[in-house]
């Protein structure tokens, strides 16, 4: 690479930044993500397949959260005869009414269903059930409904 391919690599780099800083909406519609009405997404960061994920309406999701549509973990084995173009590729699909929480993963194939939370720093790595706050690395189910909640 030439310096000037460095250069305007650069430059590049630091435009998209602005512009997923200015709109992250806008940003995020832009490379394919599908996102619904008064969304508000924070530095969110969408992978190398940002037309499989859907995100419904109202939803928040925190800084730093991560939402994979594909897993390079077999990646050191594609090479061995039995696992030879072995990939996997998923949607992720946040239904309407959800928060997920600063630095939070969700793995593909994942569906966070209407209504439901999830914490800061979680990984998650199957589907959360519709009303449900859950959290953690292994995923924790803390409350199943939100009428729990009210008392």
């Amino acid at each position: 690479m030439n310096l000037w391919q460095l250069i305007k690599s650069q430059i590049h780099k630091s435009l998209n930044k602005i512009r997923r800083n200015i709109d992250p909406v806008k940003y995020a519609r832009s490379n394919g993500v599908k996102v619904g009405e008064n969304c508000r997404l924070l530095t969110a960061e969408f992978g190398s397949e940002p037309y499989l994920i859907s995100i419904g309406n109202h939803v928040l999701l925190s800084s730093n959260v991560s939402l994979l549509t594909h897993d390079g973990g077999s990646w050191p084995f594609r090479d061995l005869p039995e696992y030879e173009g072995v990939m996997k590729y998923a949607p992720v699909t946040i239904e309407d009414n959800c928060f997920i929480g600063m630095g939070a993963t969700i793995m593909p194939g994942v569906t966070v269903h209407k209504n439901s939370v999830v914490g800061a720093r979680s990984v998650v790595t199957k589907d959360v059930p519709e009303g449900s706050v859950v959290g953690g690395y292994l995923q924790k189910l803390f409350v199943q409904h939100w009428s729990m909640l009210k008392s």
